[in-house]
């Protein structure tokens, strides 16, 4: 009997230890879930944190295009307004030449003869009542070839791809436009910001401020800041400028940036313009 006790006090003690342990082998894995499960909230966290971010890019990007298309919009109504009033001033100094004549004394029979005829008509009036001004087309567009990063203060860009350069006023290898003539000229440029350290940069992600830039004077700047890892974030300004002939116009860092940047089939750093009349 003794012996029949002692066995059952013994496994009575071992039941215990058996079940301690297996409570505390299930507290500690219990522990270990809830730090997966706090580490798996906080990454959604994160990532809801950048998907309404660049919800509010997208939506301040719309806002811009919105802006920009209204510009068109009144640029259109003016060039017809324009074309209208031409037209009423052709008719109304249609009988100009009546009693014109040359210094001297020949009537401009030429003239006269093609007055009923709308296009010449056209064509001498805006020959006669306009100064000749150049007729070549001026429009480039450019963009930077490869990811890049060590970005200084007014650091200049240079777009070294070109796709158009009508007029050839744009410089890829210093990044500048010149304007051939006086005019008003369009320009759109683009910042691509990285998430990642693709230039061989560590610490800070992606971030600078870029800057349109007329004669040295500031005209415009748009900003791309990454806060977190492979959060990207792209910016596009556009602006409309009056230029005299041998003006410059380029883009440049505010301060120094940080981080990397991307120009690649994802998307481009990119310059362009055009001129409007």
């Amino acid at each position: 009997m003794d012996s029949l006790y002692s066995l059952c006090v013994i496994l009575c003690f071992a039941t215990t230890v058996a079940l301690a342990l297996t409570e505390s082998r299930d507290a500690k894995w219990r522990v270990h879930m809830e730090e997966k499960m706090e580490e798996m909230l906080q990454m959604i966290q994160r990532q809801n944190e950048v998907i309404e971010k660049q919800t509010n890019t997208i939506e301040e990007q719309m806002k811009t295009i919105d802006k920009q298309e209204l510009e068109i919009n009144n640029l259109q109504d003016r060039v017809v307004k324009l074309e209208r009033s031409d037209s009423q001033k052709q008719k109304s100094s249609s009988e100009i030449f009546t009693d014109v004549s040359t210094p001297n004394g020949t009537i401009l029979s030429y003239e006269k003869d093609h007055m009923h005829n709308e296009d010449s008509k056209s064509k001498f009036f805006r020959r006669l009542l306009t100064p000749e001004v150049a007729h070549n087309s001026v429009a480039f567009y450019a963009y930077i070839s490869n990811d890049f990063g060590g970005v200084g203060k007014h650091h200049v860009f240079v777009y070294d791809t070109e796709v158009t350069n009508q007029g050839n006023a744009y410089n890829k290898h210093t990044g500048v436009f010149t304007a051939p003539t006086t005019g008003l000229y369009a320009f759109c440029y683009t910042a691509f910001a990285s998430g990642e350290h693709v230039a061989g940069e560590t610490g800070n992600y992606g971030e600078v401020s870029v800057q349109l830039v007329h004669n040295g004077a500031y005209k415009g700047s748009i900003y791309v800041d990454t806060e977190t890892n492979w959060e990207e974030e792209m910016a596009t300004g556009f602006a409309i400028l009056m230029l005299q002939a041998g003006d410059d116009v380029v883009t440049m860092s505010k301060d120094v940036g940080q981080g990397s940047y991307h120009s690649n089939d994802i998307g481009r750093w990119s310059f362009s313009g055009f001129q409007i009349s």
